[in-house]
């Protein structure tokens, strides 16, 4: 008897915990306002030992589960670059982004996007070749973790490129926090990659990513200064034009810690984690 009395409230507590953070009885987000959602590694998890960003990581099933639903929902893919020039945006409007540039986005999330009909935007950072590009934000300290994962390679990117449905932006040359440069520290990072980026790729870059999310007023204005037609951020919500502008553009955080269910409650809701 003592054995059930605990089951149930566990189960009780597990309910309230999943309802505070989903709010699963929340009133549904109008589609009207678009979805772009944050990725940023499509793989298996590490053991949890050895892992603190498993969060980042997708897995290709999961991914692969989600694009069903969206594609069985009927939401329309667009690219970032896109989805900001539509005079009209249409109805259940979704955008898959892919932050730091990493080499399960061509290995793993690529064909997936292929075979379902599915576009994206990867964000790059320029120098993610050098062992110290990633840092934790938390602790400020460079995180060995992120930094030796494997790499998009320019022949993958090249490749991803001519397919039609991947569109580069950048992420910096070095991941760095924005707002914690000078004027001429960040004008290097926002001008030097969008270059470095279009000569390498023969591409017109005009969607950027704010690493970690960070940035300041002064960001804001250089990256419409530089060219770009969008910016993205790190804050949870969805893309109300009334709201956000082309350089504060929110997104839907998908996390691979979570399931499906938490997934369409995150489409539906448009804002819980």
């Amino acid at each position: 008897m003592e054995f059930y009395l605990w089951l149930f409230v566990l189960i009780f507590i597990s309910l309230i915990v999943f309802s505070i953070r989903f709010k699963w009885w929340k009133k549904n987000i109008s589609y009207s306002y678009p979805r772009v959602l944050m990725y940023h590694m499509i793989s298996e998890h590490l053991p949890k030992k050895q892992s603190k960003f498993n969060r980042l990581r997708v897995k290709p099933e999961e991914f692969e589960k989600q694009l069903i639903w969206l594609k069985k929902n009927n939401f329309k893919s667009f690219t970032l670059s896109e989805l900001v020039s539509l005079k009209e945006i249409p109805q259940k409007a979704v955008v898959i982004t892919f932050d730091d540039g990493y080499e399960d986005n061509f290995t793993n999330a690529f064909p997936l996007l292929k075979k379902y009909g599915f576009k994206a935007t990867i964000y790059i950072v320029l120098n993610r070749f050098n062992k110290d590009w990633a840092t934790d934000k938390d602790l400020k300290v460079s995180s060995n973790e992120l930094n030796n994962e494997k790499m998009l390679t320019d022949e993958q990117v090249k490749n991803m490129i001519q397919s039609g449905i991947i569109e580069i932006g950048s992420h910096t040359l070095d991941h760095v926090n924005l707002p914690e440069l000078n004027i001429n520290e960040k004008k290097q990072q926002l001008l030097k990659s969008k270059e470095q980026l279009e000569e390498l790729f023969k591409i017109n870059c005009t969607s950027f990513a704010y690493p970690f999310g960070f940035h300041d007023e002064k960001d804001v204005s250089l990256v419409e200064e530089l060219n770009y037609s969008n910016a993205t951020t790190t804050y949870n919500s969805v893309y109300d034009k009334k709201l956000f502008s082309n350089y504060k553009i929110p997104r839907i955080m998908i996390s691979g810690r979570q399931g499906i269910l938490a997934f369409i409650l995150k489409i539906k809701k448009g804002r819980v984690r």
